[in-house]
């Protein structure tokens, strides 16, 4: 008897073992750089999540599912793209249960529109705005509580603003654009948002006009609005977009506004003595008046190919607005002082772009988004400790045409593999390092290296 109950044991522990060994490796497995921040960032436009369905799918064949609790099953769901996850509720209850507890990961989410876009967003699938406005609202049941900041650039229709007013309380940063205004918005529209400090909002009018009722809704977050966002985008020609003169009433209220950037709109005299009057407390930044002053009239804006952006405190909000309405650019310099990964993404959109420099330093600005970039001729690495050399030699390798790179943050391990490449393409690559070595030991007939200015300051 007593030997049946030590077999039954340690039969237990062998099976608990090996329940255990193959979680493990479900977790590991799945595990990327990217997906492990704690805040588990989604960028729908640039990752291919299609793999996280088929982990989960394959490697339930393989687990004895009723082993597993609804935390552990929870953590697995958390891998798959937010927009994916309602399909899992379909498979059984206990998946649907177990699901409910997979959201709280889900601190940023970013269904984003571009005019050029390569792949299409999750919203097309969808053949009505009701089914769309339908799927975010289901979508937002589940996630909004948590989420701190938003991009539903997407969706075109303003009646998604009081669906996020009440599902969504904690966002600190919100994105939208209106392609169509459903007369819906009132001052109440946003005011649930009580923790809001960025808001931006893209117009592209029929009639090249914004309503009165659009401006009135800013009055929801007069108490926390920090950064106020408006861009009017119009397809091949720039033509200012009439903006209801109520906006100054809206900016006298805003107390704890900062900084208002604004392009494509018609200025009225009030609202620009209001600006002069307070420019010592609050930074604004035209776009269009800054464009026009140092490239080129506004309704030649489609012909613009280089950009010089150094003397200007270039936002997130501004490349965005860039990437998305000047389609042959060519050429541009950034002061990367002021923007973060979602800058240099939009940036990675431009398909014609083939000559990037990022002058400053910004550790904001990782890996994550510098892949991105391609098919460049010359780059300049913005001064980053979190670039490392395999990223850097990423886009070298994305860009079979360069012929000139700027990297500060390198090694001579990297310098090495560079040379390999110029010398496998026969082309020539001009080098320019933030490192003190004897550029003479690793130069070749397709590799000439500088060492940067800046090192030599210092």
């Amino acid at each position: 008897m007593l030997s049946n109950m030590n077999e039954f044991r340690k039969k237990r522990k062998l099976e608990s073992e090996n329940l255990f060994y193959k979680k493990r490796k479900v977790t590991s497995e799945m595990s990327t750089p990217s997906l492990n921040e704690k805040n588990n960032k989604i960028y729908y436009q640039h990752h291919d999540h299609s793999y996280a369905k088929n982990i989960i799918f394959e490697h339930a064949k393989s687990i004895i599912i009723d082993s597993v609790n609804d935390d552990c099953l929870a953590e697995i769901f958390m891998y798959v793209p937010v927009w994916e996850r309602p399909k899992i509720a379909l498979v059984c209850q206990k998946w649907k249960r177990a699901l409910d507890y997979s959201w709280s990961n889900v601190k940023k989410l970013q269904l984003t529109h571009w005019e050029r876009a390569e792949n299409p967003n999750c919203l097309k699938k969808f053949t009505t705005p009701e089914e769309k406005l339908s799927f975010l609202k289901s979508l937002l049941n589940k996630c909004g509580r948590y989420l701190r900041q938003l991009d539903l650039t997407a969706y075109g229709h303003s009646n998604i603003v009081p669906v996020i007013n009440e599902y969504c309380p904690n966002l600190v940063e919100l994105r939208l654009r209106f392609t169509y205004e459903d007369d819906i918005l009132d001052i109440e529209s946003y005011s649930r948002l009580s923790q809001l400090k960025v808001l931006a909002i893209t117009f592209q009018p029929k009639d090249k006009r914004i309503s009165a009722n659009l401006i009135v809704s800013l009055l929801g977050v007069t108490d926390t609005l920090t950064d106020l966002i408006l861009s009017n985008w119009n397809k091949n020609v720039y033509i200012p977009c009439v903006i209801p003169k109520n906006l100054i009433i809206v900016l006298r209220r805003l107390k704890a506004l900062k900084r208002f950037e604004f392009g494509g709109l018609l200025i009225f005299r009030e609202l620009e003595e209001w600006m002069i009057a307070n420019r010592t407390c609050i930074k604004f930044h035209p776009y269009d008046r800054y464009l026009n002053k140092n490239i080129i009239k506004l309704n030649q804006l489609k012909s613009i190919t280089i950009l010089d952006l150094l003397g200007f405190k270039a936002s997130d909000h501004f490349l965005y607005t860039v990437a998305n309405t000047i389609k042959q650019l060519t050429k541009l310099k950034v002061n990367c002082r002021w923007i973060t990964n979602d800058g240099v993404v939009a940036i990675s959109k431009m398909n014609n772009l083939t000559h990037l420099g990022f002058a400053g330093i910004n550790d904001s600005i990782d890996s994550s988004s510098i892949k991105l970039l391609k098919n460049l001729i010359g780059l300049a690495l913005p001064r980053s400790n979190k670039i490392t050399d395999d990223v850097a030699m990423k886009v070298l390798e994305n860009s079979p045409k360069m012929n000139k790179l700027f990297v500060l943050t390198t090694s001579v391990e990297f310098i090495k593999k560079a040379a390999e490449i110029s010398e496998n393409r026969k082309q020539l690559l001009k080098l320019v390092v933030f490192l003190k070595i004897d550029t003479k030991q690793y130069e070749s007939l397709y590799l000439k290296i500088s060492i940067s200015s800046l090192f030599k300051k210092e």
